[in-house]
């Protein structure tokens, strides 16, 4: 095993000020208002934005983002085209690396600990991207990491079915 920065391992960039492209040419469109972590869920407000807005800002499947002020909220996005706004951080891991492997690396007890040798004092904690970037992060080889991605994607969706269903 060994550790590397989550910087090496994904591209991180924040969200669109989306007040910034609501002028010129627009189109309703779909804007991430709130992300659920456990299941997978986003709450989304049709919004009239630029067709100019680039196309980084738009989810992508397998997209990690982090919500980056008050809570260690972190979701993995299942869906495409919707606008993530400024108030996360968009993880994008590069080729190489599994993304369910990373996404469970954010969400377990690593991250809190990994964030508070980071962050400094304050009660409202503000993540910025240059802390997601020096996060080191413990990586095991390519083909063992979508072993155990493939295993956490299971059971999240085993987790989500039975809560659906009660």
């Amino acid at each position: 095993m060994e550790y590397k920065k989550l910087g090496e391992i994904a591209d991180i960039f924040t969200g669109a000020r989306i007040s910034r492209y609501q002028k010129g040419n627009m189109k309703k469109q779909p804007v991430i208002k709130r992300t659920l972590s456990d299941d997978y869920q986003i709450d989304y407000e049709m919004e009239d934005v630029s067709i100019e807005l680039n196309s980084k800002f738009y989810s992508k499947k397998d997209d990690i983002l982090v919500l980056l002020a008050g809570s260690n909220t972190i979701t993995k996005m299942e869906h495409e085209g919707y606008i993530i706004p400024m108030a996360y951080a968009i993880v994008r891991v590069k080729e190489g690396y599994d993304p369910d492997f990373v996404y469970h690396l954010l969400k377990s007890e690593i991250f809190p600990r990994e964030l508070n040798k980071l962050i400094e004092g304050s009660t409202l904690k503000i993540i910025k991207t240059s802390y997601l970037q020096e996060m080191k992060l413990p990586l095991i080889e390519y083909e063992k990491q979508k072993e155990y991605g493939k295993i956490l994607r299971l059971m999240d969706c085993r987790i989500k079915l039975l809560r659906q269903t009660i």
